[in-house]
C-alpha cells in the first residue's frame, strides 16, 4: 500500500518513467482521456494494421470502456478466449459473476449453446465441453492478427506489463498474434 501510495502521489513522475521505459523496448504508449478516445486509439491501430480478428483475454478494463462493441460495429471480429467469457459471449447475454461469467448455466445449456453456435454436437459432458472450446480458440488464436488484453499492474521503471492469468489464454492473446494492445488504466502504474 505504500507503494500504491506513493505511486498516486508522483503519478505524474511515474507515467513518464513508464512511458519511456516502453518506447525503449520498442513500444508505443497511447493516451487516452476518456472511453470514446481509447476505442477511437484502438480501432485506429486495428485499422492500420489490417486486422480483422481480435483475439481477447479477459479484461474489466475493455469491458468498462465497452470495446467490443465497438470493434465489432467496424466490423472486427472480437473474440473473448477465457471460457466463461467466451460461453457467455456465444450466449449474447452479460455475466453472472465478475469472477465466474457463466456459473448460471448448466453443462446441458452450455452443450445445447455449443451445438447450435458451433454447429456440431457436443456432449453434456464438462471435459469434453472444455475440449471443444480449446480447439475452437486455438484455431481463433493462431489466425488473429490483434490480441488484446488488460494488465494487473504495469511498472514504470521497466515499461513491464504484469498480465495474471489462470487459463493460459492470457498468455495466447499477448504473444501468438503479431501485434498485442493492452487497455490498462494509470492506476495500475
Amino acid at each position: 500500500s505504500d507503494i500504491r501510495q506513493h505511486t498516486i502521489e508522483n503519478m505524474d513522475v511515474y507515467l513518464t518513467r513508464l512511458e519511456t521505459a516502453v518506447n525503449s523496448a520498442g513500444g508505443h504508449v497511447h493516451w487516452a482521456e476518456t472511453a470514446e478516445d481509447a476505442r477511437r486509439i484502438v480501432l485506429q491501430i486495428a485499422k492500420e494494421n489490417n486486422v480483422k480478428t481480435v483475439v481477447k483475454s479477459k479484461s474489466m478494463a475493455t469491458e468498462e470502456i465497452e470495446l467490443n462493441h465497438a470493434l465489432e460495429a467496424a466490423g472486427i471480429e472480437a473474440i473473448e478466449t477465457d471460457l466463461g467469457e467466451y460461453i457467455i459471449q456465444l450466449a449474447g447475454t452479460g455475466p453472472s459473476h465478475i469472477i465466474v461469467p457463466a456459473v448460471h448455466l448448466k453443462k446441458e445449456e452450455i452443450a445445447a449453446l455449443f451445438s447450435e453456435k458451433l454447429d456440431i454436437h457436443a456432449p453434456t459432458d464438462p471435459i469434453e465441453l472444455a475440449r471443444i472450446a480449446r480447439e475452437v480458440l486455438r484455431e481463433k488464436f493462431l489466425n488473429a492478427e490483434m490480441g488484446i488484453s488488460g494488465g494487473n499492474f504495469l511498472i514504470a521503471e521497466t515499461g513491464t506489463l504484469v498480465l495474471v492469468t489462470n487459463e493460459g489464454n492470457g498468455r495466447m492473446c499477448t504473444t501468438m498474434p503479431d501485434l498485442h494492445v493492452a487497455v490498462a488504466g494509470i492506476d495500475k502504474v
